[in-house]
């Protein structure tokens, strides 16, 4: 199968043709006369991406105790026709018996080729999370744990020593002695669901924490001016800073300002999705709690304005933050691709087309309001939209 695939390169001023034959980039030159088969003038062609945290979507969650192996799968196809080539299923807070059933369901998972590919790991987020109404979100208080390194470890082994990543509250006691354990099994560290101090995330960062999980979000609604849990992690440039660009988690201006605080080298962007993502509005049910998803695609507990997650497509978020911060498309891009996967130590490219090499790349339209058309994806050779 041969297709010739029309766009503007990301980084570029002109539209080149990207000539796709079984599976490999023949050549990229300058567009010519000839009728593409796919895009045109106006389309975009980007590396695909990286989403690091993702909990469920279009009905799966990886939460539920009825997960299978297939649904995994089924995720890593969907996630791959909106351009996301490699993803970390994210399981939150909950009873022992789901967390281990998640673990060993991803761990199963693997046996499939395109899931091993796509599925380096898992983020734990929580058990070892704030307690508290506000810090907390969505994830049910019963299940809040303080750190105990047994039950990370029964965690840790049911999924083979597959955590890329897990999210704690720096304020429980322990934290900095467990902290260096989980360092020294190749766990990163993220703080995140938290109200610690200046000192309690300093002393959380010198322990070798590095990641800050949907940095301004999991806190509370109501925080003092300056001595607050964003300022600190704001501020300490050892800390890399996950964000979700749906402009719900963070507006705007706020997203702008996080960016330029931590600089985009220090920035990575992720969907946080949900189960509801690429659901209708109306209402769902959540772990322990009912949500609704609205017409702007904001997800929130119902009756409150609390957000329980996203409906976010990553590559929407990424065109979504070169519209509204200082970033320039290419660099959105890195964010959420390049610069993720080598602070989680994938060895992956996140290039675009390159003659010789199998296809993996992403083409796109960005229509009015920013609202993005996918064109087509190419991963690891196989056209997968």
């Amino acid at each position: 199968m041969q297709y010739r695939i029309r766009g503007v390169l990301l980084g570029e001023q002109k539209p080149s043709d990207v000539v796709v034959k079984d599976g490999r980039v023949v050549t990229i030159h300058r567009a010519v006369k000839a009728v593409p088969d796919i895009g045109s003038n106006e389309t975009i062609i980007a590396p695909t991406l990286f989403d690091t945290q993702v909990n469920g979507i279009k009905g799966i969650d990886l939460h539920s105790e009825a997960l299978k192996p297939e649904d995994v799968r089924t995720m890593t196809d969907i996630l791959a026709r909106w351009g996301v080539s490699h993803w970390i299923p994210t399981l939150v807070t909950g009873a022992m018996t789901t967390l281990l059933h998640g673990c060993r369901t991803v761990a199963e998972a693997w046996q499939d080729k395109k899931v091993a590919r796509a599925v380096p790991g898992i983020h734990l987020e929580g058990p070892c999370i704030s307690p508290v109404d506000g810090p907390r979100g969505a994830h049910p208080k019963r299940y809040v744990r303080k750190p105990d390194l047994a039950d990370f470890d029964r965690l840790y082994d049911a999924v083979e020593g597959k955590v890329v990543y897990t999210t704690i509250a720096p304020e429980h006691k322990g934290s900095v002695s467990y902290i260096k354990a989980l360092v020294k099994r190749g766990v990163i560290v993220s703080l995140g669901h938290h109200g610690a101090d200046a000192k309690q995330i300093r002393r959380a960062v010198d322990a070798g924490a590095r990641y800050c999980t949907h940095l301004g979000n999991g806190l509370a609604s109501q925080i003092q001016r300056h001595s607050n849990p964003l300022w600190p992690q704001l501020a300490d440039d050892r800390l890399t800073a996950g964000l979700i660009p749906d402009l719900e988690h963070l507006p705007p201006d706020a997203l702008k300002v996080f960016i330029r605080a931590k600089g985009a080298a220090r920035v990575i962007f992720t969907s946080d999705c949900v189960h509801v993502a690429l659901q209708k509005p109306g209402r769902y049910a959540f772990a322990d709690h009912a949500v609704e998803v609205k017409p702007s695609g904001r997800v929130c507990l119902v009756g409150t304005d609390l957000l329980a997650g996203s409906s976010l497509m990553l590559l929407q978020g990424v065109v979504n933050a070169a519209r509204v911060t200082d970033l320039s498309l290419e660099e959105a891009f890195a964010c959420a691709g390049s610069r993720a996967v080598r602070f989680f130590g994938l060895k992956r490219r996140f290039t675009l087309p390159k003659p010789g090499r199998k296809a993996e790349f992403v083409a796109m339209d960005i229509g009015k309001a920013g609202k993005v058309t996918v064109q087509a994806v190419f991963i690891n050779g196989e056209r997968r939209a």
